[in-house]
This record gives C-alpha cells, sequence and structure tokens, in this order.
C-alpha cells in the first residue's frame, strides 16, 4: 500500500521508515518529507490492535517532520495518520502504513475525510471576498480620482459593498479554521477553528485585506487629496491580500511571483472597482458622464495591459509547460478563464470603439447599451471569479513538476547489527541509480569492505538480478540496476563488513 493522500497542494515525497518498510524492530524515530516547507497540525500512530496515540512532539525543521514514536510498538501492522498545513496555507492530509516483523496480509486503511458541503462552502465564500474586495477598493479609486462627482448613492452603495466584504472575509477565516483542523461545521464556534485559521499565510492574507477594506470606508468619508491617498493604499492592498497567500505564497521565483499576484490584483481592482459605478453615473447627466468616460478611457487601458502582461507571467510561472493547459485540472479551468476573460475584452473594446462615441455625440439609447454591456461584463467578472474559486482545491502544474522532481522510492532496512537508508531514483519502472546509506544501529557510519545489491520480483516471474555498488567520496553507495515492471520488489542488501563478517539485510520496496 502506498501512502495515501488528500488532494491538497503539499506532497509527501519521502518517510522513514518508508511507505511499506518491514522492520527489525520499532523505529527510533519517525520522519516525513515534504516538497515544500509545513506545518503539523494532527499526526496519529495507529498499532497492530487498533490503539490510537496522539503525537503532541514533533520537530519540525523546514519540510522535514520528525518525532519519537510511542514505546512498546509491537509486531505487525501500524498506520501513521497526518494533516499539515502547507506553505500556501492549504491543509493536506494522508497516512502511511510500515510493519514491524512480519507483514500481515491487510490492514485498515485511513480515508482521508473530504467534506463536499465544506468544500462548497469555501468556495461560494472566496468568491464573493474576492468580488468584494475588488469592487469596494476599486470603486473608492474610482470616485477619488476618475469620477466627475461622487454621487452620495455611489459612495453609499460603495461602503456597503465594504462592510460586506468584512462579513465574507470574517468567514473565510473560520471556514479556513475548519479546513485546516478538518472538522465539522458544528465546530465553526470553536475558538481553536478562529485561531489556525487567523494564523499562518491566510491569516495574514486576511489582515491585509481588512486593512484594504478599513481605507476604503475612510477614503469614502474623505474628500480631495485624503481620499485619493486612501483609496490608492486600499487598492494596493487588494494586490497585497492577495499575493499573502495562495499558490504565488510558495511558486518560484518568488519575487517575480509575488510581483505579478499584486500587479494583477491592483489592475483588476481598477477595473472592477469602476463598472457599477460607470454604469450609474451615465445616464442622467450626459455632460458629467462625458467627462468621467474621457478620463476612464484615459486610465483603464493601463489597467488593461499590466493585468494581460501580469496574467501571462503567472500562466508560465504555475503551468511550467504548455501541454499543461489542457492536461491538468489547474490548466482546464485557466483555459476556461481565459476564455471568459477574452469575451470580456471584447465587450471592453465594443464599449470603447462603439458605444463610448455614440454616448458622447449625444445618441438616444446609447447610455442603456452601456449599462447593458457593463452588466454583461459583471456577469463576466462573477463567472470569472467562480472559475479562480476553483483553484483553491487544484494544485498547479508546477506543484506536480516539483513533485516529479522527487519522483524516488524509499526503503528502509534494519536489523541489530545494520541499518540502510535506500533511495531509487527515479521511483518507477526503467533503468534506476540506488543509493545506499549504511548505518549501525545507533546510527553512525558504518564502514563496509563491499556491498552487494540484489533485487527480485518473483510475483512477475523476475528472477534476482545482483550488481556490486561503488562506495562514493562523499560517503554513500552507489550501483545502476533496472527495475523492468513496477510493482512489490524484494531488496536485499549484502553488506560485506570485513573478511569474515557478513550481514545481509532485506526488505520490501514499491516502484511505481
Amino acid at each position: 500500500m502506498l501512502p495515501s493522500l488528500a488532494h491538497a497542494h503539499a506532497s509527501l515525497v519521502a518517510s522513514d521508515p518508508a511507505a511499506e518498510a518491514v522492520l527489525a524492530a520499532a523505529p527510533a524515530t519517525i520522519t516525513l518529507t515534504f516538497n515544500e516547507p509545513v506545518t503539523p497540525l494532527a499526526l496519529q500512530l495507529i498499532d497492530a490492535r487498533g490503539r490510537s496515540s496522539a503525537i503532541t512532539e514533533v520537530a519540525t525543521n523546514g519540510d522535514r517532520l520528525s518525532f519519537a514514536p510511542p514505546s512498546l510498538l509491537g509486531a505487525g501492522g501500524h498506520v501513521l495518520s497526518w494533516r499539515v498545513v502547507s506553505a500556501d496555507g492549504h491543509p493536506v492530509g494522508g497516512s502511511l502504513t510500515f510493519w514491524i516483523g512480519t507483514p500481515g496480509a491487510s490492514l485498515p486503511a485511513i480515508i482521508v475525510p473530504d467534506d463536499p458541503a465544506r468544500r462548497a462552502a469555501i468556495w461560494a465564500t472566496r468568491v464573493m471576498l474576492e468580488l468584494t474586495l475588488l469592487a469596494a477598493p476599486g470603486g473608492a479609486f474610482f470616485l477619488a480620482w476618475i469620477a466627475s462627482a461622487a454621487l452620495p448613492v455611489l459612495v453609499a452603495g460603495c461602503g456597503a459593498v465594504a462592510v460586506l466584504g468584512l462579513g465574507a472575509l470574517a468567514l473565510s477565516v473560520g471556514l479556513q479554521g475548519l479546513d485546516i483542523l478538518d472538522a465539522p461545521f458544528a465546530e465553526l464556534g470553536s475558538a481553536a477553528v478562529w485561531w489556525e485559521g487567523a494564523t499562518g499565510s491566510f491569516g495574514r492574507s486576511a489582515a491585509i485585506a481588512a486593512v484594504a477594506f478599513g481605507l476604503t470606508l475612510s477614503a469614502l468619508l474623505g474628500r480631495g487629496a485624503p481620499a485619493r491617498l486612501l483609496s490608492f493604499g486600499a487598492v494596493l492592498g487588494v494586490g497585497a491580500a492577495l499575493a499573502a497567500s495562495g499558490h504565488a505564497a510558495t511558486a518560484e521565483p518568488r519575487w517575480l511571483a509575488t510581483a505579478a499576484v499584486l500587479v494583477h490584483g491592483v489592475s483588476l481592482a481598477l477595473w472592477v472597482g469602476a463598472l457599477l459605478p460607470l454604469a450609474v453615473m451615465v445616464g442622467p447627466n450626459h455632460a458629467t458622464a462625458n467627462v468621467t468616460l474621457r478620463r476612464f478611457s484615459r486610465t483603464i487601458p493601463i489597467a488593461i495591459a499590466t493585468l494581460l502582461i501580469s496574467g501571462v507571467v503567472l500562466g508560465a510561472i504555475q503551468l511550467g509547460r504548455i501541454e499543461a493547459l489542457w492536461t491538468s485540472d489547474y490548466g482546464r479551468i485557466l483555459f476556461a478563464k481565459l476564455a471568459l476573460v477574452v469575451a470580456l475584452l471584447l465587450i471592453a473594446l465594443w464599449n470603447r470603439r462603439r458605444v463610448t462615441p455614440l454616448l458622447a455625440a449625444g445618441t438616444p439609447h446609447a447610455a442603456y447599451a452601456l449599462r447593458r454591456t457593463i452588466a454583461a461584463e459583471l456577469v463576466l467578472v462573477i463567472a470569472i471569479l467562480g472559475l479562480v474559486g476553483l483553484w483553491r482545491f487544484t494544485p498547479p502544474p508546477r506543484a506536480a513538476t516539483a513533485a516529479a522532481a522527487e519522483d524516488r522510492a524509499f526503503a528502509h532496512l534494519h536489523t541489530g547489527r545494520a541499518m540502510a537508508n535506500v533511495t531509487l531514483t527515479p521511483g518507477h519502472a526503467g533503468p534506476i541509480e540506488i543509493e545506499v546509506m549504511l548505518q549501525t544501529p545507533d546510527e553512525t557510519p558504518l564502514q563496509a569492505q563491499a556491498l552487494t545489491v540484489t533485487l527480485a520480483n518473483p510475483d512477475a516471474g523476475i528472477e534476482p538480478a545482483s550488481a556490486e555498488a561503488r562506495r562514493q567520496p562523499d560517503g554513500p553507495w552507489r550501483v545502476r540496476m533496472s527495475a523492468p515492471v513496477p510493482g512489490r520488489w524484494s531488496l536485499t542488501l549484502g553488506i560485506l563488513i570485513s573478511d569474515f563478517d557478513k550481514v545481509t539485510i532485506a526488505a520490501p520496496v514499491v516502484i511505481r
């Protein structure tokens, strides 16, 4: 049984003991290694008798977690259930099985739970939060910098959107806590849930978003230069909030991804925030509307250009390769989003080239036509944000590429006289390089004269094949061999300690 993983963003790339390892004795330490830094949330070890022990003391070192298992682990199968939160703020869980003594025929698997209702609530709240986070600060900026007059109805409406956004933000924090702790909705009132949701990268993002909403409300209450300064800070806060968590929080190169998300968020807020105020302003006073439209027409191309450039940069970083656009879930969502963006741009171009000149000329029904196209733009924006919300549950292809770079199989072999940590690269069928680190039972380097590595797969009818490993200057032993088919292989090490002393240890290893 390979380690089971929940659908999330960090990946377990190594463990000691390895998955399905057969040990002669209980391990002194258990180590989990991920493809990015993680923070432990909950770990429990279920022994061969079905008894569960919570692991509370865990040493964290970047992408590695280690802890001492409970004492008196008996013979049989043991399951380690773990749940961590990745650097981008998303929780991930899984399980790992290892054996002490003789492996049994079966072992109850731990199923990582998935709550569709909770996922739906997280998605809906995220869409609402992002829509209000774009519309309220962007609307305040429009009223302070572009609109020829800040109509009271627009000020009140923009303030109401900001208050709605603060409510969505608060609910998002609670739902994030539920997701991290894998807790039911009934636990939403728990202080632990809110604490988990308010900490980490998502907590930083939420705090910045709250500041952006606060600056928005302050800008709406002010006039002149103070309102402009506050609204400018609010739209910058939009970009900063989006860049503080999520996929960009761990994308490399970090500086480029963060800058691209910030620019993308600010540009989108300037565009989306202007739509509703613009629709309200056209019609009642054509002279005022024309002044506002001219200002808007001069500034919006800059926002659209930076939006497109930053979007291309983010797409290249997250996809990694062009075929991921149609071969991955993330890419297919992006493809659908791009189709909606193209439609949005075509409507904007139609407004600029055809509708705006008609409105400037006082053509009847031009204001109605502009309002109708702005309504279509808003519908497309909501649909785009709905698609973007799905990325909360879909790791980008660059994360899968990073995991592929860690495509290895691991085995830990342990007897009373010798230990060995074995890495097979790659971890799938075909030519492989085997690296062996030899140690004594007290984890000091084991000096050996020679090492023979044997691979066999009796179930596939493959007889044992042996090769002599060569010791490298940096300590490990290496040898190139071949595992032509995937499956459960038998790995045997013949360790020649001296001319009269040889130790043989064996363990199964799963090759994909």
